[in-house]
C-alpha cells in the first residue's frame, strides 16, 4: 500500500487537529472553567501537557502550510495541482487559510515572546487558533475527500483514512480522541490541585 502525498497531507492535518483539541480542553479549563490562566504555568500536569500537545500542534501546522503553499504556488504557475476558482470547496480552504495563518502566527509568536500578554488580555486568542484549527481540518479534509470520488478522480480513494463513506466518522474523529485525552489530563490536574491542597490544610 502506497500513500500520496495528498492523503499524508490530511492525516498530519488531522493529528494537528487532534493535538489541538487537548491544547483547547486544557486551555479552556484553566482561562475559562476555572478561570485562572496561571494553572497553565503553576499546575504541572496542565503545563506539561499544554505545552506538549500545542508544540506537536504548531509543529503539524507547519508542515501542512508548507505542503499547502507548495501546492497552492504550482497551481498558479503550472497548474498543478488544479487551480480550480469555480470550486466552491477549493476557495473556502484556499482562501479562508489565509486570515488562519495570521491567526496562528500571532498566537505563536505570544506564546513564546509574551506569554503574560496571551494569558490575560488575549487569553481569547487560544480559542481563536483552536477555531482556526477546526476551520482547517473540515476544510482540508472535505476538499481533499472530494477530490476522490468518481466523478472528480484527481487522487486515489483514501488508504490510511476513512473512506469516504465514513467521512462525517472520519471529521469527528480528532475532536473524540483529542477530546478524550484532553479531559484525562484535566481530570489528573484536578487530582493534584486537590491532594496539593489537602496538604496545605
Amino acid at each position: 500500500m502506497t500513500i500520496v502525498q495528498v492523503e499524508f497531507n490530511t492525516m498530519i492535518t488531522g493529528l494537528g487537529m487532534l493535538c489541538a483539541t487537548v491544547t483547547g480542553v486544557t486551555g479552556y479549563y484553566s482561562a475559562y472553567y476555572k478561570n485562572k490562566t496561571a494553572l497553565l504555568t503553576t499546575n504541572n500536569v496542565l503545563n506539561r501537557a499544554h505545552r506538549a500537545f500545542g508544540s506537536f500542534a504548531t509543529t503539524l501546522y507547519l508542515l501542512g502550510f508548507f505542503a499547502g503553499t507548495v501546492g497552492f504556488v504550482g497551481a498558479i504557475l503550472h497548474n498543478v495541482p488544479p487551480l480550480e476558482l469555480d470550486s466552491l470547496s477549493f476557495n473556502i480552504h484556499t482562501w479562508g487559510s489565509f486570515p488562519v495563518a495570521l491567526i496562528f502566527a500571532w498566537k505563536t509568536y505570544l506564546a513564546y515572546f509574551n506569554k503574560q500578554l496571551l494569558y490575560g488580555k488575549r487569553k481569547w486568542l487560544g480559542m481563536a487558533l483552536f477555531l482556526a484549527w477546526v476551520f482547517t481540518w473540515l476544510s482540508a479534509a472535505t476538499s481533499y475527500y472530494l477530490r476522490t470520488q468518481p466523478d472528480n478522480l484527481q487522487h486515489p480513494p483514501p488508504v490510511f483514512l476513512l473512506p469516504y463513506e465514513l467521512l462525517r466518522l472520519q471529521l469527528v474523529l480528532p475532536f473524540i480522541i483529542g477530546g478524550v485525552i484532553g479531559a484525562l489530563i484535566v481530570k489528573k490536574a484536578g487530582t493534584t490541585m486537590s491532594e496539593t491542597n489537602g496538604e496545605r490544610e
